[in-house]
């Protein structure tokens, strides 16, 4: 065996070893560890159990320098030194706190953002034991899936999965108009959009704030409704107390025209903010026992939100698992009822896969869609956390790099007290105190900026961001100590270790003083600065290309000038009299009715060509009259439009070319041909009841240009064979005559005129309207917010660069007043003397430009995947912006360029 001790605690224990016992006891131990070699490996165990054991006091040896030191003086002089250094070289320090300042605030109104965005549903007691149940979307793509499931899930669940100590159930019941009493008594009516129906346990798996009312039987009675206390005060006054409002009733129009009456059980606390279930007023899901008993869909009518509350400590990939044998089991009599398929046959073999997604991740995970309010983004998160902590390191950097580059001014100051004692231990502590200063004041500086800039960040992002609430919690002044500690001594190591390292003797004769020692090490921070910056610049010229690309995307069809009225099924069947009243408006040259508006045509469902073998498709619906289709300016490939001289026309279908190719019917150059008119098309789910295909249309976006165009079945707006007759959202469309819509007077009074036609026809209709052109618009809405955001935060992070380049350019300004001042003299000309001191830093520009390109271009085509429809990747996108970076560095050069060019020869040579 090796006879030698185990290296590092022999020199821990030199190490802590009063000096006058070390000799005694280190040959002590080394002769115990001699009597031990023959144990083999244990010797060197047992050593080391010794050194620890003798670690004691009465042996530890007197740290006389830390006993002595005075810590507040110390303190003192440290602040002294590091504020009259400041006070000495103040442009540097200005650049220095202003570059820290701008990072830190940047990543901290950044990590406010991703706080915000990740801490959804908190508030609720059993927040970390609530589940969504999410399946696959069974009606259009199997492959995506979506937030909701067939009301019979729950039953399932309930019955077959003990793990779940609660099961509920909510469902969306779509805008509802609403009154607060009789309607002869001149209630007032609203329309109210987050209206759902949820099952009387709801309040045992949410823990939503009950003002009054008692949450466990709320909504045990049927016609029992809840409000929101903000909600409530539209019905009851600004002055309502709660406990007056229990008991009163409520009332609801029904798509047949009648009234139903609920009692209000309870009243709410509004709902939070950070809830991804947003409700307004909630009634009890069993005052509609006739709708869930009369629908034998148990399985496919997929409109309702599923939740459990599972048992503490389940084992949560053990529970999904089992829940995959529930659909073959339960969906089966749903499946052959129906489509007289087995389940394998309706899913196509396909998994028809039941999973639970946390409560925790609905909201941020922006997958599936939610369908009962907001919806994260986690591109965005990740995009904006990634760019604040690029931020931040720029800031950082710049900090490394002009500490560095003013070695030369402190050389002597660290000669000195190198020669009169000083370690280079205390002078490390004194240059990162100094970092650790300078970052304070600048946390300090950003959260004072943070706190005035706040409101006008949370108007450009749509959010609700507060200072205030975190200023109370003492886990924030922890986050924020630790941050100011951590940059600080991470912006300080560098120039701290570097500037300690001088030679006492070199820097007192000024061998140092040139201060070009990191020169590389700087040239390298700065091109890496310039890398982000430029690929920042890069990256948001595309995003702002590709929003104006889609923008101005042709859509297939006119969708400017056309005014939408909504709520129209509010009025029945019967809206003809409101529609000869607009038609009679010479400020419109179309009016048509549709149930759903293009962009948002989402409900589709399930047909397929004659036949019993025949193969089902998945079609999206838009139900129509003939008018809006002429309003639209659909082009026809083939056949006709409906015709309302023909009243069978009303079971005949218009499809688009997307369609065709899918049902195998043909391609583009055949549907020039009247071939396809004539076809038949059936509801998979119906009893082979054929629709005719009297037309085909071409391809247009019914959708956002986010996605492609899916396969389109146009359906006659008195359809009485297909599912969902009469219960759709419906509008009025208005094409309006520009030559008479001439300015924004001639705009708002066409409105009101079409407020006052709707107000004569039926007064309890809700008056709301939108423009066609906008809701294309507003489907960019979360981009256009990403754009802006990153335009703000690309503008931080090339200020910071260039604060770093004008600071080096400052420094080297003045390194080389004398050379340049010899140039002078002989005969250079000031042109030439600013392209000689501009030549050094744009190399480094340009260095940073080849290396920010291909990131760039890396970047911005990973973006562009996610859209149906691209901008080309140009390269003159990439040649303006790296112009634009390039042009911005020299200009910032150029300041100190000429300021040193037009200096008098005689004067600066004299000085130095």
């Amino acid at each position: 065996m090796n006879k030698t001790p185990p290296k590092y605690p022999l020199r821990f224990f030199r190490w802590f070893c009063h000096p006058d016992y070390v000799e005694d006891i280190e040959g002590d131990l080394l002769e115990r560890f001699e009597k031990r070699t023959n144990e083999k490996r244990a010797a060197k165990w047992l050593f080391t159990m010794d050194v620890l054991r003798l670690f004691r006091p009465g042996i530890i040896r007197n740290f006389e320098g830390a006993k002595k030191l005075n810590y507040y003086d110390m303190f003192k002089n440290n602040l002294k030194i590091a504020w009259r250094n400041a006070i000495r070289q103040k442009q540097f320090t200005l650049l220095n706190v202003l570059g820290l300042t701008i990072g830190i605030a940047t990543s901290v109104v950044i990590g406010l953002y991703v706080y915000d965005e990740t801490t959804y549903d908190q508030f609720h007691a059993n927040g970390d034991r609530i589940y969504r149940v999410n399946q696959p979307n069974i009606w259009l793509d199997w492959t995506e899936q979506i937030s909701t499931t067939g009301p019979n899930v729950a039953t399932a669940l309930r019955e077959e999965v003990p793990e779940f100590e609660q099961i509920t159930r909510v469902l969306s019941l779509g805008a509802q108009t609403v009154s607060s009493a009789s309607r002869n008594v001149n209630a007032t009516v609203f329309k109210e959009l987050q209206f759902y129906a949820a099952e009387e346990n709801f309040f045992e798996v949410f823990s939503f704030e009950f003002l009054e009312g008692d949450a466990k039987t709320a909504l045990n009675e049927p016609m029992s409704m809840i409000l929101t206390y903000e909600t409530a005060k539209k019905y009851f006054g600004e002055d309502y107390s709660p406990s007056e409002a229990i008991g009163k009733s409520i009332e609801v129009k029904d798509w047949d025209n009648s009234w139903a009456t609920y009692v209000v059980s309870g009243i709410l606390a509004d709902v939070p903010i950070k809830s991804h279930l947003q409700f307004d007023m909630l009634v009890s899901l069993s005052s509609f026992p006739e709708m869930m008993q009369a629908h034998g869909w148990k399985w496919i009518w997929n409109a309702f939100a599923t939740y459990g509350l599972v048992v503490e400590n389940t084992d949560i990939p053990s529970l999904i698992s089992k829940l995959q044998a529930i659909p073959p089991k339960w969906a089966a009599p749903t499946t052959e009822r129906i489509f007289n398929q087995t389940v394998e046959e309706f899913t196509g073999g396909l998994p028809w896969r039941l999973d639970l997604q946390p409560l925790s991740e609905i909201y941020v995970s922006g997958s599936p869609t939610n369908s009962f309010g907001p919806t994260g983004n986690p591109a965005f998160i990740k995009i904006f956390g990634a760019i604040g902590l690029l931020v931040l390191i720029l800031s950082v950097i710049n900090f490394m790099n002009l500490s560095t580059a003013r070695s030369s001014n402190r050389a002597k100051e660290v000669g000195v007290r190198k020669v009169l004692g000083s370690e280079r231990k205390a002078l490390l502590y004194q240059f990162i105190f100094e970092s650790v200063f300078f970052a304070s004041i600048s946390t300090l500086l950003a959260i004072l900026t943070v706190y005035f800039s706040l409101d006008a960040f949370n108007a450009l992002a749509d959010k609700n961001i507060e200072l205030t609430g975190h200023l109370n919690n003492p886990f924030f002044y922890g986050i924020i100590i630790g941050f100011v500690l951590i940059i600080g001594i991470f912006a300080g190591s560098y120039p701290a270790f570097y500037l300690s390292s001088f030679k006492p003797i070199e820097t007192l004769k000024g061998k140092i003083s040139a201060g070009f020692k990191g020169k590389g090490i700087r040239n390298g921070l700065v091109i890496f600065q310039f890398t982000i910056s430029i690929a920042l610049i890069v990256c948001t010229f595309f995003v702002q290309k590709q929003l104006a690309y889609a923008s101005s995307m042709d859509v297939g069809f006119a969708k400017d000038n056309v005014l939408q009225i909504h709520n129209i099924e509010q009025m029945g069947f019967d809206t003809e009299k409101l529609k000869a009243r607009l038609e009679t408006n010479p400020a419109f040259t179309k009016v048509g009715k549709s149930f759903g508006l293009p962009p948002r045509v989402s409900s589709g469902d399930r047909y397929k060509t004659p036949g019993a073998e025949s193969e089902v498709f998945q079609l999206r619906n838009l139900r129509t009259e003939e008018d809006y289709l002429d309003l639209l300016g659909l082009e026809f490939l083939a056949g006709r439009n409906f015709d309302p001289s023909r009243p069978n026309d009303k079971y005949k279908v218009v499809l688009n070319a997307e369609a065709i190719r899918l049902l195998g019917w043909g391609s583009v150059e055949s549907f020039a041909s009247d071939s396809l008119v004539g076809k038949k098309l059936a509801l998979a789910s119906g009893d082979e009841d054929e629709f005719e295909v009297i037309g085909v249309v071409k391809d247009f976006n019914f959708n956002s240009v986010k996605q492609e165009i899916l396969p389109l079945v146009i359906i006659h707006h008195l359809n009485d064979k297909v599912w969902d007759y009469g219960r759709g959202l419906s509008y009025y469309s208005m094409r309006m005559n520009p030559e008479k819509i001439r300015n924004g007077e001639d705009l708002d009074l066409l409105i009101e005129n079409v407020r006052d036609e709707l107000t004569q026809v039926d007064p309890s209709v809700p008056f709301e309207y939108s423009f066609m052109d906008q809701d294309f618009e507003n489907t960019f809405r979360s981009e256009q917010r990403m754009g802006q955001i990153l335009n703000l935060f690309t503008f931080m992070a090339l200020v910071i660069a260039c604060l770093g380049l004008f600071g080096l350019a400052a420094f080297s300004a003045e390194q080389r007043t004398k050379e340049l001042g010899i140039r002078k003299v002989l005969g250079a000309r000031v042109s030439e003397l600013v392209i000689t001191f501009s030549t050094e830093f744009t190399k480094l520009i340009l260095i940073a430009i080849l290396i920010a390109s291909p990131i760039a271009y890396f970047l911005v085509d990973s973006w562009l995947g996610n859209f149906a429809y691209r901008t080309p990747i140009d390269l003159w996108v990439f040649a303006v912006a790296t112009m634009a970076a390039l042009v911005i560095a020299i200009v910032t050069i150029s300041f100190q360029s000429l300021k040193v060019a037009n200096k008098n020869p005689a004067e600066t040579l004299t000085n130095e």
